[in-house]
């Protein structure tokens, strides 16, 4: 892992805990490290793009899980803290988690399957979101529904930066 990597992944670590532990109290911290993770990037225009169309993507597929009943917040349907935490964790997809563009792809749908559903309990056990059904059937179909979704956003970041660098070098 490089140095850039292993500073986008800390920054990253730092706005979930920041989200978790300080929800909206945390916006102004929240939004000054993703204003560093762009200002360290090194695809700019990818990532910004990235943002415009992930944003899009992640935060109708949450407000479909929310009116669906899967996910509840405090605030309806998604309090602000939340929609940074998505930018921020898009911000990862060309650095830190980037591994994931050389796995197999049933394997990065693994992955996603696995880790994201605990990053969702994580914060409910911490009181910043409740999950439903009970974790187990959440696990399952929230993981899996949300391993789809994320992939589908790997995969037209990985589409454009194809465009973008063909672009680049007209």
């Amino acid at each position: 892992m490089t140095l850039r990597s292993a500073i986008n992944f800390l920054l990253f670590q730092g706005v979930w805990f920041l989200a978790l532990f300080l929800e909206q109290r945390a916006i102004i911290p929240i939004l000054l490290i993703i204003i560093v993770m762009l200002c360290l990037s090194q695809q700019k225009q990818q990532d910004m793009l990235l943002l415009c169309y992930g944003l899009m993507i992640s935060l109708s597929f949450e407000y479909l899980m929310v009116e669906v009943g899967f996910l509840s917040f405090s605030i309806s349907p998604f309090p602000v803290w939340f929609v940074l935490l998505w930018c921020a964790l898009l911000l990862t997809i060309n650095t830190s988690m980037q591994f994931l563009h050389r796995m197999p792809w049933y394997l990065a749908l693994l992955f996603c399957a696995v880790f994201a559903p605990a990053s969702y309990i994580a914060g409910a056990r911490f009181g910043a979101l409740e999950v439903h059904p009970v974790v187990w059937q959440f696990w399952l179909i929230y993981g899996f529904a949300w391993s789809l979704m994320f992939n589908f956003i790997r995969m037209i970041n990985a589409y454009n930066k194809k465009y973008l660098l063909v672009s680049e070098h007209k």
